[in-house]
């Protein structure tokens, strides 16, 4: 029986030693979503300076300097809502992000708006959907990637099917989240028996911190917003030895999540937002394809200038400054003081004349019955004029009585939104403009 003994110590002194031999690893996730097709920061606010893939890649780029054991994911809504201008963001968003080389992408629910085809055009984007089967693409259930320190990293990825309603009338099936995970980890521990699982979700917040208790499950990074100035909650939930985060809104911040793995097996976990800020300079590369976009939302601009002439340019209801002029002449000084008085030009400055999402925050009535339709059609509505606030005031210029304009304060809510003008409060800008 000593022999047993012997065998016995022996056995636990090499698995004691084995262990000993086991370096702690570990690896980088970087995390992004939310990006509601904000190609650029519009740059109306220098709070709001952030993010953009000009700089996106150049962060990438440094990342993927420092370390090979790096894992890029993405949770989806990258698109916003559809529009002509919108579907040519759509398309160099699609570039940027197939230029990227992300490991995995969830197609979020506003990914959907252009139809599923649209998403396998001139793009290589490695989508990945593990409770779903949509009728125009096919995404893997499940992404491997094998890390140069020898980590075997696993990524699946659930959506909700209350958020994807469209893509089952159009012929897609949509499984129960939590029990397609389940499915796809039982496979994955059978056959690839990976270091780490990724479970990345498109949801609502509280379903998707649920998925956390799922045997198997490491990490679960969540993306989904209703619109891009909804506040996210990017403060890391851990328990259980696992970690749940999200990404925050319009590529403004990419998420860093550090995974070590120690001796025995057990995992830790540090998180950071990382502000693609000036300090991040711009890939040239990107300028260039930023300069392409330009070009072709000019394009569109020029070439839906004539039917925009035909819809809003018939009719007359906008007096114009010039007009005001006449009656109001001390509230004038004040206005061509002010920089509303100067928008225009702020624009014009950097090249965003012809910019619809620009204009209708830098003219007056843009996109409006009788509003700007151009420079040179309609000169005499540059800048935020008094009836951008006040409405269109040809009949009170005509016929003038009290009361005109009294909600102005309403329409100030239009363009300072938090985007644009984070630190917007009535109370003190008024004084900046009061007349």
């Amino acid at each position: 029986m000593a022999w047993v003994a012997a065998l016995t110590l022996f056995g636990i002194a090499s698995d004691a030693r084995s262990l000993t031999e086991i370096p702690p690893r570990e690896f980088l996730i970087v995390y992004s979503g939310n990006t509601l097709g904000e190609l650029k920061p519009c740059g109306c606010a220098k709070e709001e300076d952030q993010g953009g893939f000009e700089r996106r890649v150049t962060y990438f780029k440094q990342v993927a300097m420092k370390s090979k054991n790096t894992l890029f994911v993405d949770t989806g809504d990258s698109f916003k809502e559809p529009s002509r201008q919108g579907k040519i963001k759509a398309r160099y968003l699609m570039q940027a992000m197939s230029l990227l080389k992300y490991d995995a992408v969830i197609p979020g629910d506003k990914d959907l708006v252009y139809g599923e085809a649209f998403l396998n055009e001139g793009a290589s984007i490695p989508w990945l959907l593990s409770n779903a089967r949509l009728s125009k693409i096919n995404p893997p259930e499940t992404r491997i990637k094998k890390l140069e320190n020898g980590l075997t990293i696993a990524m699946l990825a659930v959506v909700d099917p209350d958020l994807y309603y469209a893509a089952e009338h159009s012929g897609g099936r949509i499984t129960d989240p939590k029990e397609s995970a389940k499915k796809s980890i039982d496979k994955l521990n059978a056959s690839e028996h990976p270091d780490v699982i990724v479970l990345l979700t498109h949801m609502k917040r509280d379903k998707a911190l649920s998925l956390l208790a799922l045997d198997g499950v490491d990490v679960v990074i969540n993306g989904h917003i209703e619109a891009d100035t909804d506040v996210i909650d990017m403060t890391p939930v851990k328990q259980d030895g696992k970690i749940f985060i999200q990404p925050g809104p319009r590529g403004q911040k990419m998420g860093e999540l550090t995974v070590r793995i120690d001796k025995a097996g057990n995992k830790s976990f540090d998180q950071r937002m990382v502000r693609l800020d000036s300090n991040i300079k711009f890939d040239p590369k990107m300028i260039k394809w930023y300069e392409d976009y330009n070009r072709e939302v000019e394009d569109l601009f020029f070439a839906s200038l004539d039917a925009r002439k035909d819809q809003h340019g018939k009719e007359k209801v906008y007096a114009s400054e010039q007009m005001c002029l006449t009656c109001h002449l001390g509230k004038h000084d004040v206005w061509s003081k002010s920089r509303h008085g100067h928008a225009y030009e702020t624009i014009n400055r950097v090249n965003k004349a012809f910019d619809p999402e620009c204009l209708k925050c830098h003219v007056t009535g843009f996109d409006r019955a009788g509003g700007f339709i151009s420079e040179v059609d309609t000169p005499d509505l540059k800048n935020v004029q008094c009836e951008a606030c006040h409405g269109p005031g040809l009949e009170h210029a005509e016929d003038p009585q009290p009361g005109f304009g009294s909600n102005a304060q309403q329409a100030c809510k239009l363009c300072h939104v938090k985007n644009h003008s984070p630190n917007f409060n009535f109370s003190k800008y008024w004084p900046k403009i009061k007349h």
